[in-house]
C-alpha cells in the first residue's frame, strides 16, 4: 500500500498564520537564524544549510562535515527516520555532471548513507538509478561505476547497499493520492511502494533541482496531460512522499557554493535554492506542490540556519517569551 502524507498538521497552520504576527517579524533584511532554536512553530519550514563559514564551522570542512552540519541544522535527520527502519530508498542526482562534480555529489551520498546506517542501523539502503521505462530519465553516465566503487569501501562494509537500475524494476499502477494534477494513476516502482522512507539527493542544476530530481520515478503523463510538466512534478512529489531532501550545491553551479541544503520540506529547499541565487518569483510547480500541502514555497514560511539569506522568517524571542 503507497504511503499517505500527514497533512494535518500543515493545515492547521494555514488556520493560525496571524501568530507569526506575534511570534516572529518578516524582514528583507539578510538575517542568519538558528535553525534548532525551541521557538519554532509547527507550521514553519526548518532548511539547514552546511556551509564553508559561520560559528562552529570547521577550518577546511569536508564534505561530510557539510552534510552533517546542514541535518543538524535542519533539527536531524533522526526525526525523518526510524530507527526500526529495514528498506530506506535514496534517489541519487540525475543531472548531468562532469567528473568533479560526479566525485563530489558522490561523497555527498556517501555521507548521507553513514548517517542513515548510524540512524537505522538495520535498514537496507536502495539507490534509485535512472527511470523507469516511458519516463525518459536516464542514469547519470558514470554514477553506477563511481557508485560501484564507493559500495566497495570497507568502512562501509557494514551497510547493506543496492543498487537498482530503474529501467528493469517491475511497476504497479497507483492512483495519486487525492486526485493528479496531470494525471491520476501512474506505474509506480514495486519498490516504492514497499520502503520506509524516501530520501531525495539532489544535485543543483537550476530551478526546482530537488523536484525534478524525482522524474523518472514514473513515466512522464501521455496525451493532453503531456503538455502538463508542473502538474506532473506535483505528481511525482506526491507519489514518493520524500522524508526527506538534500541539495548538493557544492562547486560552480550555484553562486553561493559551496553549500548543502537539508530539510524534512523539499520544496523549501528549493525555495531557499531559488533565493540564493536571486530569484524572487516562485516556479509554478512550487506554488502548485505547496497547494498541495506538500511543503512551504514562501519565504514568509521558512526558516533557515547556517547562512545570511534574504527575506527569511526570524524568531522573536521577546515576543515569544511573553510577559
Amino acid at each position: 500500500m503507497i504511503r499517505m502524507r500527514t497533512t494535518i498538521a500543515l493545515a492547521v497552520g494555514f488556520l493560525v498564520v496571524p501568530a507569526i504576527l506575534r511570534l516572529g517579524v518578516w524582514s528583507p533584511e539578510p538575517l542568519g537564524v538558528d535553525a534548532v532554536s525551541a521557538v519554532t512553530p509547527g507550521y514553519i519550514a526548518v532548511v539547514g544549510a552546511g556551509n564553508t563559514s559561520g560559528p562552529g564551522a570547521p577550518a577546511t570542512p569536508t564534505v561530510e562535515d557539510l552534510v552533517r552540519g546542514a541535518f543538524y541544522l535542519s533539527g536531524g535527520l533522526h526525526k525523518a527516520i526510524d530507527s526500526s527502519a529495514e528498506d530506506v530508498l535514496l534517489r541519487p542526482g540525475h543531472t548531468p555532471m562532469d567528473r568533479k562534480a560526479l566525485a563530489q555529489h558522490v561523497e555527498v551520498l556517501r555521507a548521507v548513507i553513514v548517517l542513515l546506517h548510524d540512524i537505522a542501523p538495520e535498514a537496507r539502503i536502495t539507490l534509485l538509478l535512472g527511470g523507469v521505462p516511458g519516463s525518459g530519465v536516464q542514469a547519470q553516465p558514470g554514477l553506477t561505476e563511481a557508485l560501484q566503487v564507493m559500495a566497495g569501501d570497507p568502512a562501509l562494509a557494514s551497510v547493506e547497499l543496492v543498487l537498482l537500475e530503474l529501467n528493469s524494476e517491475e511497476t504497479e499502477g497507483i492512483e495519486v493520492p487525492d486526485g493528479g494534477e496531470a494525471a491520476d494513476v501512474y506505474p509506480v516502482p514495486i519498490v516504492l511502494l514497499e520502503c520506509d522512507a524516501v530520501v531525495n539527493v539532489a544535485r543543483y542544476h537550476g530551478s526546482l533541482s530537488a523536484l525534478q530530481n524525482l522524474m523518472g520515478l514514473a513515466p512522464a503523463a501521455t496525451g493532453a496531460a503531456a503538455a502538463d510538466g508542473d502538474g506532473y512534478l506535483v505528481d511525482m512529489a506526491l507519489l514518493a512522499d520524500v522524508e526527506f531532501t538534500i541539495l548538493d550545491m557544492l562547486g560552480q553551479d550555484h553562486p553561493r557554493g559551496p553549500v548543502v541544503l537539508a530539510s524534512a520540506d523539499g520544496l523549501a529547499v528549493d525555495r531557499i535554492a531559488e533565493a540564493l541565487a536571486g530569484i524572487d518569483n516562485i516556479p509554478p510547480a512550487l506554488t502548485r506542490a505547496g497547494g498541495r500541502l506538500l511543503g512551504m514555497a514562501a519565504l514568509s514560511g521558512i526558516k533557515v540556519g547556517g547562512l545570511d539569506v534574504v527575506g527569511t522568517w526570524t524568531p522573536d524571542t521577546e515576543a515569544a517569551a511573553g510577559p
